[in-house]
């Protein structure tokens, strides 16, 4: 049996000789493994400054060329197998497992439905990180005439599933209808889906059926990258006004390469082959010409990380990941050498950040600072992510613009002397004189929050109660209006579209992005009528200096310029602690398949629909069917 992830960072740790600012702790056990410190392996002296950061650069051209040779090495392996298992075949059984209940069927609405909305609906397209290119899905072809317009021409034999308006042709003014309701469903119906996706669209022309042209409100950077997002589905009119304009409860609403055959009430779906898909009038990325290779997909619901473990083992289920990111290091090793099991591996563009409730910790700029410095960020890489992980930022790590892993370090510290000093100065036991309050996410991995927990805990004498929740009640809790959230700080992620700067981290800081739905407004925000003023009063300061640097990122073209403001952007997110931290995540993703699956999109691709990942990969094949 793997030795557990507190006995690895135990045995590394006590080998450390040097200790951090702080002070050296002593403890028994796990509770006393935040406390220390984290120093050089064999040297007594630390190193200098210049050696440490010509090691760090090293350290992470290493660890890119590790992460870019990994990733051709798997596309290589899976060359060979596919040459060795005889070629694409059609047919088979797709058997997925998800760790929590559906919280609806609206694309519109719901985030957490990866796999009904990647299978039951168009899009108009798809776009790929890992070739960085965009792949026309509902589109045949597009062009931009001017920097406020994209025109799109169709696909000539689009049609609804038969359940959905007949069967009808899919339009045009299908599409405009779809995009048009995302923000009433928004402002109306508590939906999920970040403005972000959709506040650059001003509006639509349909000169006919089959062009659809898309009006901007500013020439967004990221546009054609965000239409391949989730939510961005294209549904049937008549069904949405037949269901009172919510698809909540209401499935085969699309045109989608699949429809829901059967949907259980006690979590299994199972889906067919639309029998309207025509595929595609060419062949492109991961899109088929002809439709999909594999015939049919059923997905179980098994919240028991035991279960989901052992039905993968025995063929029960095709694929082992987490709900964010992958499998671990410690995992994919285990099952690295058991029969009919493959492991992918490939570069990281996931991230994780840990909110705060901002109308509570904006009037209070010293106590934001004493809990950044609480927390043993390294040490979290070494606990959770077994040493191979690397510092998070509010950019993706795969993209130009993030900070170096040295500049990280030194804007994000572990210094709890100064942290209680901080607290202490600050009044915190005043202001939170119960403690700090956290959601503890049951649906997935619980030892990222544990650890910032216990971090918080020994390091600045704080309480931290923990609030067990499930996927629903964590969403409304993260979402809830100011002056109504339960929490203090709770660990997020994004999984919607990690394509792009603007989403796939940075959508959390931004007012107009998550950073609202964790309260932090500006008197500018498009919602700001429906936020009490004193509220918008007390974060207005902190947002807005965030809010102008993201808007003027967005439509910066020139590479060198915008790479700049997001790189200033993100310095200014550090420098104000307010109200995200980044937390570290692995540096490189891996997953679990059956060696059957064929041809899967490799990571940071594989598992994120708006990274045309494998629920949206029409030329993964079964070699077995």
């Amino acid at each position: 049996m793997a030795e557990n992830y507190w006995g690895k960072y135990w045995r590394r740790r006590v080998s450390r000789r040097g200790v951090l600012v702080g002070g050296a702790a002593t403890a028994a056990g796990a509770a006393g493994l935040v406390a220390v410190g984290c120093g050089d392996d064999d040297d007594d002296e630390p190193a200098p400054a210049a050696t440490a950061a010509a090691t760090e650069a090293a350290a992470e051209a290493a660890t890119e060329a590790a992460a870019t040779e990994a990733a051709a090495t798997e596309a290589a392996t899976q060359a060979a197998a596919t040459e060795a298992a005889g070629g694409p075949r059609t047919g088979g059984t797709m058997k997925l497992q998800r760790a929590f209940a559906e919280t609806g069927y609206d694309p519109a609405i719901t985030i957490t439905g990866y796999t009904w909305v990647a299978l039951t609906y168009n899009h108009l397209l798809g776009y790929s990180l890992f070739e960085d290119e965009a792949w026309g899905d509902a589109a045949q072809s597009w062009e931009q005439p001017d920097p406020f317009t994209i025109v799109f021409n169709l696909e000539p034999n689009l049609r609804f599933n038969p359940e959905a308006a007949e069967g009808r042709q899919i339009t045009s003014q299908d599409i405009a209808y779809s995009f048009a309701r995302l923000p009433a469903a928004f402002t109306d119906l508590a939906s999920e889906v970040n403005p972000i996706q959709f506040a650059f669209m001003a509006g639509f022309d349909m000169p006919d059926a089959s062009t659809f042209a898309l009006q901007m409100a500013y020439p967004w950077v990221s546009a054609i990258p965000t239409l391949g997002s989730t939510s961005l589905a294209i549904v049937a009119p008549e069904v949405v006004e037949a269901n009172g304009g919510n698809l909540t409860d209401t499935v085969n609403a699309g045109g989608g390469a699949y429809m829901f055959e059967s949907r259980g009430r006690d979590g299994y779906n199972a889906y067919a082959r639309n029998p309207n898909y025509a595929g595609h009038s060419t062949a492109r990325g991961r899109f088929t010409k002809e439709p999909p290779y594999i015939d049919r997909w059923e997905e179980a619901h098994i919240t028991d990380p035991a279960t989901a473990e052992a039905r993968f083992l025995t063929g029960d289920s095709d694929i082992l990941t987490g709900v964010v990111g992958g499998i671990d290091a410690i995992k994919a090793d285990e099952l690295r050498d058991q029969d009919g099991v493959n492991i992918i591996s490939g570069p990281t563009n996931t991230h994780l950040i840990m909110a705060l409730d901002a109308l509570k910790w904006v009037p209070f700029p010293q106590l934001r600072e004493a809990l950044s410095l609480s927390i043993d960020w390294d040490g979290y890489i070494d606990v959770v992510h077994d040493g191979n992980g690397i510092r998070g930022a509010p950019v993706g790590p795969r993209f130009p613009a993030v900070l170096s892993q040295d500049e990280i370090r030194e804007l994000q510290q572990f210094n709890p002397e100064r942290a209680r000093q901080l607290w202490e100065q600050g009044g915190g036991d005043q202001v939170f004189p119960d403690g700090l309050t956290t959601l503890l996410a049951t649906f997935t991995d619980t030892r990222g929050t544990q650890f910032i927990a216990q971090s918080i805990e020994e390091n600045l004498g704080v309480k931290v109660n923990m609030e067990p929740v499930d996927l629903a009640t964590y969403v409304s809790s993260l979402t809830a209006p100011p002056g109504s959230k339960i929490w203090h700080f709770a660990l997020v992620t994004e999984n919607s579209i990690s394509t792009i700067p603007d989403y796939n981290a940075l959508t959390h800081y931004v007012p107009t992005g998550y950073g609202g739905a964790f309260g932090l407004f500006t008197h500018e925000h498009p919602q700001a009528a429906l936020i009490p003023p004193e509220v918008i009063n007390i974060t207005h300061d902190v947002g807005k200096p965030i809010q102008d640097l993201y808007n003027a990122q967005a439509v910066t073209h020139h590479p060198e310029q915008r790479t700049a403001l997001l790189q200033q952007l993100q310095r200014l997110i550090f420098t104000q602690f307010c109200c995200t931290f980044p937390v570290p995540v692995a540096d490189t993703e891996q997953h679990a398949l059956r060696t059957r699956v064929q041809n899967a999109p490799l990571p940071p691709d594989f598992r994120d629909n708006g990274s045309m990942g494998y629920r949206r990969s029409q030329n993964m094949w079964l070699a077995d069917a």
